[in-house]
């Protein structure tokens, strides 16, 4: 774009006009909800556990006969319930009808008895009242007969209340299909909830939607984006003149009301200098230097009028008179920038105070970031009212459980945001210091061997002090140290580890050197590569493998030889382990032989052949014919089966050694494990990433002690153990304790070690189990801010000896933990001593009363002591075993095992809310352990949890020993349960824990920061980083701007971050549509919300584009006018209206296979309805295909419930549905849950679909043979499955005139894309002509998400008249995919990026023609073509014009050196072998290289050419004959006679209009007349708008036409890449 055209827009258009409205709105198309109803429900959506409560008052004592009476009647009840917050959520939720889709997705049901309004289902029998349920409830207990009743399928969309934690689930099921109002309704409803908890109450509506069309929506955005810059180069001057405030006077919308406020302003305000008023008095556009400075120039303009007071009086008067505050202004300034610009340019001065602050504030944060924190807590993705309110609530109940714990609001959440959550954190008052030497530390052996020499050596007596010294390590390390284990081989002797390299010892480093200053001379980001040559075991790498799996021959053979073999500074070692007596213990006896047999170099020869011989193979398994032939080229004279047998002496005294090894760090063998300097890791697919990672960690630690010359010269020879000498590091492991990195998502990863973190009092909540009111033991130890619970089955053995070895811990002088128990027994056990005893304890809270050693004691008494018997201790305690109290204690801890994920008889533990466990049967937890984990537990997490409280608790409060442990515990499981990503986001992205932080306190604020709301009061504190003039600021601050009434109790704090621009920043008008609360007119009729653009310059030319959240599938239902070029000056006075639709809500999601976790691609799936048709074939909804990426998959629907299952195919030959996932990442099983789902929210529904693979199927590739299995041919089969509908298209938009719904697909199918009237009217034309030329049948599929109303009006008239089939088809952009800004570029990336997932799955080929294009052939024969193996086929650009030489980009620069021979082919025609593309996953493909190539906002300048073009390698183009596609810009005239297609290219030459060259063409005259004909009989016969029968397409191809391009131009920036405008 021309940087004039740019700078034009910078004119100011600053008064209001009496341009003509332009307004919008949004319906829903599913069906209306009935008002009271969608009040119960909206309330239910905010506070569930109320819902009951209020019924209770229902029926009401009128029936109310507005939606406004029914409303205020639901909220003058919620206010005796509810907060003040969640009666505002309410009210919003019922402006934005949140309830409505849940609603919609229930079906209406009648009780077949007349009469009968409200009733109960019990068991297929109805009860109208309570004396028929009561009848009914006693019949079915009395008879016993609960057992042989179904079990009733409970939905997503039902209601039942709270009950008190059980393990048992109640035995009866009663369903109430409820009308609140029906006069029945009370005694039902109270008796229901008079038989709990022995019946489920279950509650649904019985009439929960009412037959009108759906309610007007709210909760979106529309934006008005400049089409035609040209347009804008207005007098500022003239137009401030002739629209004086006194005209403004007389509106009194809030906005008019802002504009004049702003218009007051900088009326008020003089020019900066002569020079400014000078350009704005020539009209002159915006220089570059005027536009840099904008966004600080809208930053003084707010710090300016933030204080009235001192601003000049003829501006102080604009805003005293107006009482609007800075929030108003900036909503007004930034929604409608294009008009203030010039004035913002012109008239605004940066005070140097403010320059500076921002400048200052740059450093700390990117210039013209936007980011949000939501009380710390970084909000990702973008604004939107459903978004805020469901983080706000999430964030009111996180606050509250703090208030609970006795904290004020303020301090609570400065507890939540305190910086040593997510910063160092030092335990210690000083820093960490850190003593050379321990007793199997290198510098103790080093320092004996000094002594036992008894030298005068001066390096060796500097060593010896050196190895004695204390180092400074800053806490900022703390992270990087805690967890490490010595996993060297020093404790067991030697001779376990294999090492494959010695870096300080082998040859191949001899020229390396030993200055650890190397380390200083390397960036720190780039210390892990093979230019640190430092001839020393810095980065040591331990692999504990069994290599019964060859997969780890090539581990070794291949990655860590090429790794050694490029010179990087690791030292490999690794561990032969086996799980068992097998195959694994088997190869450890070979490799350990081998190992002491022969040389390294050797060992890796065999690990070689071991490696090449079973990949040629390709054997998944072990091979041991290959094991024995490899072993015998080693000519070793011992027997093989000897070795393997276990008759090697010393091969087994190494086997030995490596058992207490593994033993000791806790390495199970199961699957590869590594060691990193002592940080463990599972070895999978990331291992080398995380390697790499922790090694420069590592090493930038060193870097900073050699930098800090901690390290010197004489510290050269503890560097390879120094990781293993810290005090901090331990000398064994156990697995359970210390939680392990993510695992890649493609391999399977086991439980132990995940980190897994209860918030307590939700717990509690759940269980009935409280820390307040449980017994525990305590240690000594002043303040215990560790709370251990220990679940087992206290009656077992392993069970006691966990409770000794947790009071052994307990019990130490050092422990800083309270420990308390509860009774997991297994299934069936008898109830014993032990757990008596802890029943007893428990519930007369005497367990605090007694010492560690008097419980130990206690314990050891039991082994004799009956059960029956009272038990007095030596202390005189009297303790009477209560059968009651053991049920109590027993129910409590089964109930809370459960919640944790426990089966019965598990151990586990939970730490201040973390679960460490369950353990296996064999595994080990003994006190130290108990030590280990408070220890370990004090550094990631409790101690920063004390020092944040002990930090927020500064008013004096004083608290004793069991409230500090109470706070402290919950506190701790509140703050890091919160920080845990959600299981989907660790699932697919190794999503690490998300601290709070308030780095935006950094920031200084004295000019740029504005505060609103009470602070000290408020449950949320809201702050916002934005750049003031940024399409993201416009959408937060149109929100915010009714943050007093929208968000109650929420505070806010605004920095602006603006940045400097070389182009104007906003070429939008933008409004956002979210009230409060519902308005109602005079008759309590709901006044339908939208969105009103007053006063636009009338000139430029405007492009309406929707703003909706990311499920919602909007589409223009209604508009007399062209939306796609909105001219004001040409509307009439009562402006444009533009009603649009709500059609679908997305239905996203994730698949996976269950065992590997990667993304079962090519898998096609479908969505089907609940009922069936008349075949019993159920009605397919929509189907899709599962791509690689992510496993993405995508289907639209409306609310209601559905089946997900595997369509017809190779994926239902190889897979199964494991579970729907529609409940989560961890969703319940299908077995347990069934294949359906609820689309019930306008925030749609993600599934995470899991796969499993049949027996048999574990290799195959459901794409290898998708050709294959579907063919090509029309065939019964494909006859049965072209029933099935096309992704995201309604059956009732899927027109035919030749066909019936559900019939096989045509034989030529066409897509293209229009929009606007223009292109709409050449899409009409390019369909004649299709037809004109063939006589096959022909379907045009449509992208329906660039359409006019209008167009979708005629479409089907002409459908129905010339014989042809369409059909409507979309698809949401992926969250995950770049998106695109501009409309033509969407348009051009909708041509090429889904191509794979647009259309449906049995659709083989796809022909894209341009809407402007005539065709002149039969394109059955593109239908018909080969395209030998490619999936697509393409005609290369025209190169026979030669006037045009100097403008084919693609035969110079990147372009030319790119292709080499491959041509440069032009996208306005191309046929698709769909079956081909999804076979190679093309789509996949050319998403993964678009997501790469636009990181760089100037490449891909045309998308939809230059992205397969660029691709071409990967993804083969077949080049059609040149014939097939002819234009005037690129080909010759003489072969115009043989062209099949003619298409209206661009001329960046002579910049002629489209329309103008259309008529050179004979035939298209013709076509237009006919069609303008056509469409002035539908307009006669009142079929359609007559707008669309008498646009003016000839006036908008001409708009925006400018000279011909002069010869100087050729070759300029902006024409090198010459696209049509779709």
């Amino acid at each position: 774009m021309h940087l004039g055209a740019l700078v034009v827009l910078g004119c100011a258009l600053l008064a209001l006009s009496t341009s003509p409205p332009v307004s919008v709105s949004l319906r829903s198309s599913f069906s209306a909800a009935d008002p009271l109803l969608e009040a119960l429900e909206t309330l239910a959506l905010a506070t569930p556990e109320h819902l009951f409560s209020l019924l209770n008052h229902f029926p009401l004592p009128l029936k109310p006969a507005t939606p406004e009476e029914s409303h205020r009647a639901v909220l003058d009840l919620a206010k005796n319930y509810l907060p003040l917050p969640e009666v505002a959520v309410v009210n919003v939720g019922l402006a934005l009808h949140a309830a409505s889709p849940k609603l919609a997705a229930q079906h209406i049901h009648e009780s077949g008895r007349e009469g009968c309004e409200d009733w109960v289902d019990w068991y297929g029998r109805i009860a109208c009242n309570a004396e028929e349920l009561r009848l009914l409830v006693e019949t079915s207990v009395a008879g016993s007969d609960f057992e042989s009743q179904p079990k009733l399928k409970r939905l997503p969309t039902d209601h039942t209340p709270h009950l008190q934690p059980s393990l048992d689930a109640p035995r009866w099921t009663a369903i109430h299909y409820a009308d609140p109002m029906a006069p029945e309704f009370s005694l039902l409803h109270s008796t229901l909830l008079s038989l709990s908890p022995d019946v489920e109450y279950v509650l649904r509506w019985a009439r929960p939607v009412i037959a009108t069309d759906g309610p007007y929506l709210s909760g979106f955005g529309v934006a008005l984006d400049l089409k035609k810059m040209d347009y804008l180069a207005v007098d500022d001057r003239k137009r401030a003149s002739s629209t004086s405030r006194d005209h403004l006077a007389g509106n009194e919308s809030q906005e008019d009301n802002e504009h004049d406020v702003l218009s007051c302003i900088f009326e008020a305000m003089s020019y900066i200098d002569i020079e400014m008023e000078k350009n704005a008095t020539t009209n002159n556009p915006l220089s570059t230097e005027e536009i840099q400075d904008l966004g600080l120039k809208a930053t003084s303009l707010l710090s300016l009028l933030s204080d009235p007071a001192s601003s000049p009086p003829a501006i102080s008067s604009c805003l005293l008179k107006n009482s609007l505050t800075p929030l108003h202004i900036l909503n007004t300034l930034s929604t409608n920038f294009p008009r203030y610009a010039a004035p913002l340019a012109r008239k605004v001065r940066v005070p140097d105070a403010v320059r500076d602050e921002v400048q200052e504030n740059w450093v700390k944060a990117m210039m013209g970031m936007n980011m949000v924190w939501v009380n710390g807590r970084v909000l990702e993705g973008e604004a939107g009212i459903f978004g805020l309110l469901r983080n706000f609530a999430r964030e009111r109940a996180l606050i509250r459980s703090l208030v609970g714990l006795g904290l004020s609001r303020s301090q609570a959440i400065d507890f939540v945001v305190h910086p040593v959550h997510s910063g160092p954190f030092d335990p210690s008052p000083s820093k960490l210091k850190v003593k050379k030497g321990t007793m199997f530390g290198s510098a103790e052996r080093f320092a004996q061997e000094v002594l036992r020499a008894d030298t005068e050596n001066d390096v060796e007596a500097e060593a010896l002090i050196e190895g004695q010294r204390k180092y400074d390590i800053s806490p900022k390390w703390n992270d990087l140290l805690d967890g490490l284990v010595d996993s060297s081989d020093r404790l067991e002797g030697g001779g376990v580890i294999l090492w494959r390299n010695d870096i300080e010892e082998d040859t191949k480093y001899a020229e390396w050197g030993t200055d650890l200053t190397q380390l200083l001379r390397m960036h720190p980001s780039q210390l892990f590569n093979p230019y640190l040559r430092l001839r020393i075991n810095v980065i040591n790498v331990v692999l504990a493998l069994d290599f019964s799996q060859p997969r780890f021959f090539s581990l070794i053979a291949n990655q860590v030889d090429n790794i050694v073999a490029r010179g990087f500074p690791v030292r490999w070692g690794f561990v032969p382990v086996a799980v068992d007596d097998g195959d694994g213990l088997k190869m450890a006896r070979i490799i350990y032989y081998v190992a002491q047999k022969f040389s390294r170099p050797e060992v890796a020869s065999f690990f070689r052949s071991l490696s090449a011989a079973h990949t040629q193979q390709q054997l998944p398994a072990l091979s041991w014919s290959i094991v024995h032939a490899t072993f015998n080229t080693l000519g070793t004279a011992d027997n093989f089966v000897d070795i393997t047998s276990g008759k090697v002496p010393s091969v087994e005294e190494a086997l030995d050694s490596a058992r207490r090894w593994t033993r000791r760090l806790g390495v199970s063998g199961k699957d590869g494990e590594g060691f990193v300097n002592g940080r463990w890791y599972e070895v999978g697919d990331n291992f080398l990433r995380d390697l790499q990672t922790e090694a420069v960690g590592q090493m930038q630690l060193l870097q900073e002690l050699v930098y800090l010359e901690e390290l010197t010269s004489a510290s050269v020879s503890l560097i390879s153990t120094f990781f293993y000498d810290l005090p901090t590091t331990l000398s064994s492991r156990n697995p359970y304790i210390f939680s392990k990195a993510p695992a890649s998502v493609h391999a399977p990863s086991s439980s132990i070690g995940n980190l897994k973190i209860f918030d307590l009092g939700d717990l509690g909540k759940r269980t009935g189990w409280s820390s307040l009111t449980c017994a525990w033991v305590t240690s000594d130890a002043e303040r215990m801010p560790v709370s251990m619970v220990v679940i087992a089955d206290l009656d077992s053995a392993e069970g006691q000896a966990l409770v000794r070895e947790a009071v052994t811990f307990v019990s130490r002088k050092e422990s800083q933990s309270r420990i308390t128990f509860l009774h997991n027994p297994a299934a069936g056990s008898p109830s014993g001593n032990v757990s008596s005893f802890f029943a007893h304890i428990g519930s007369t809270s005497n367990l605090g009363e007694i010492s560690p050693d008097m419980f130990k004691r206690a314990l050891d008494k039991f082994e004799t002591q009956d059960a029956t018997q009272v038990f007095v201790t030596d202390e005189g305690i009297t303790l009477q075993l209560d059968p009651q109290a053991h049920t109590a204690f027993l129910t409590t801890g089964r109930l809370l095992a459960r919640e944790a994920g426990l089966r019965p008889g598990e151990q586990a533990i939970i730490v201040n809310g973390r679960l460490i466990g369950p353990f296996s049967p064999t595994s080990e937890f003994v006190s130290e352990d108990f030590a280990t984990s408070e220890t370990y537990e004090m550094k990631k997490r409790v101690g920063r949890v004390a020092q944040a409280i002990e930090d927020v608790l500064t008013d004096g409060t004083e608290l004793d020993a069991l409230a500090y442990a109470n706070l402290v515990s919950v506190a701790s499981s509140i703050v890091y349960a919160d920080q845990q990503p959600d299981p989907s986001e660790a699932g697919l992205f190794d999503s690490a824990p998300r601290a709070r932080n308030s780095n935006y306190r950094l920031l200084s604020g004295s000019y740029t920061k504005f505060e609103f709301g009470d602070r000290e009061n408020a449950l949320t504190h809201l702050v916002l980083l934005l750049d003031p003039l940024s399409e993201g600021a416009q959408k937060w601050i149109a929100i915010l701007e009714k943050h007093e009434e929208l968000f109650p109790e929420v505070y806010f704090e605004l920095y602006l971050n603006p940045a400097q621009h070389s182009e104007i920043p906003l070429k939008r008008f933008y409004r956002y549509s979210v009230e409060p609360r519902v308005q109602y007119d005079n008759e309590g009729n709901e006044i339908p919300a939208q969105v009103i653009f007053n006063g636009l310059p009338v000139d430029p030319i405007y492009t309406l584009g929707m703003d909706v959240p990311p499920s919602w599938l909007v589409r223009p239902r209604e508009a007399l006018y062209d939306l796609d070029n909105v001219q004001p000056s040409t509307l009439p006075p009562d402006g444009l209206h533009a009603l649009f639709s709500l059609d679908y809500l997305v239905v996203e999601g994730h698949a996976r296979e269950t065992k590997s976790n990667s993304p079962p691609r090519g898998v096609q799936l479908q969505l089907t309805t609940s009922s069936s048709a008349a075949n019993n074939t159920p009605s397919v909804v929509d189907d899709t295909q599962v791509v690689a990426n992510l496993g993405y998959l995508q289907f639209k629907a409306r609310p209601g419930t559905f089946n997900l299952t595997i369509r017809d195919g190779g994926g239902r030959e190889v897979y199964d549905i494991a579970s729907v996932g529609s409940e989560g990442w961890n969703s319940p099983s299908v077995e347990d849950s069934g294949e359906e789902l609820t689309v019930m929210s306008f925030e749609g529904l993600t599934l995470y679909p899991r796969l499993t693979r049949k027996p048999g199927m574990e290799k195959v590739d459901v794409l290898a043979g998708l050709q294959q299995r579907s063919g090509h041919s029309q065939t019964v089969i494909h006859d049965i499955l072209s029933k099935v509908s096309s992704l995201f298209t309604s059956k009732s938009e899927s027109t035919t005139a030749v066909a019936e719904t559900g019939a096989r697909q045509a034989d030529i199918n066409i897509f293209t894309v229009a929009s606007g009237l223009l292109y709409e009217r050449f899409a009409s034309i390019m369909i004649l002509s299709v037809l004109r030329n063939t006589n096959s049948s022909v379907k045009f599929w449509f992208i329906e998400n660039f359409l006019s109303p209008s167009f979708l009006e005629f479409i089907p008239h002409m459908a129905e008249e010339y014989g042809f089939q369409y059909e409507l088809v979309t698809y949401k952009w992926p969250s995950w995919l770049r998106t695109q800004k501009e409309k033509q570029r969407v348009i051009w990336a909708y041509k090429i990026l889904f191509l794979d997932v647009l259309f449906p799955m049995d659709l083989n080929k796809v022909i894209f023609v341009d809407a402007d294009q005539i065709v002149r052939a039969d394109l059955q024969e593109l239908v018909d073509l080969d395209l030998h193996g490619a999936p697509y086929g393409y005609t290369p650009m025209g190169d026979d014009n030669y006037e045009m030489e100097g403008f084919r980009f693609w035969k110079t620069g990147y372009w030319k050196d790119f292709l080499g021979d491959l041509p440069y082919h032009i996208s306005a025609l191309y046929v698709v072998d769909l079956v081909r593309f999804r076979q190679m996953a093309a789509g996949d493909i050319l998403r993964g290289q678009y997501q790469m190539l636009s990181a760089d906002p100037n490449s891909l300048a045309n998308l939809d050419q230059d992205l397969p073009n660029n691709i071409q390698r990967d993804v083969p183009i077949f080049s059609l004959h040149e014939d097939w596609l002819w234009c005037e810009t690129w080909c010759g005239a003489d072969r115009l006679h043989r062209a099949k297609t003619i298409d209206l290219c661009q001329n960046p030459l002579t910049k002629e209009p489209k329309l103008s060259r259309a008529r050179r063409i004979p035939e298209w005259e013709e076509y237009d007349n006919e069609i303008a004909q056509f469409a002035g009989r539908l307009a006669t016969e009142g079929k359609i708008q007559s707008s669309i029968a008498t646009a003016r397409s000839d006036v908008l191809a001409n708009v925006g036409l400018v000279q011909p391009a002069h010869n100087d131009d050729v070759g300029g920036k902006d024409l090198q890449h010459p696209h049509d405008e779709l």
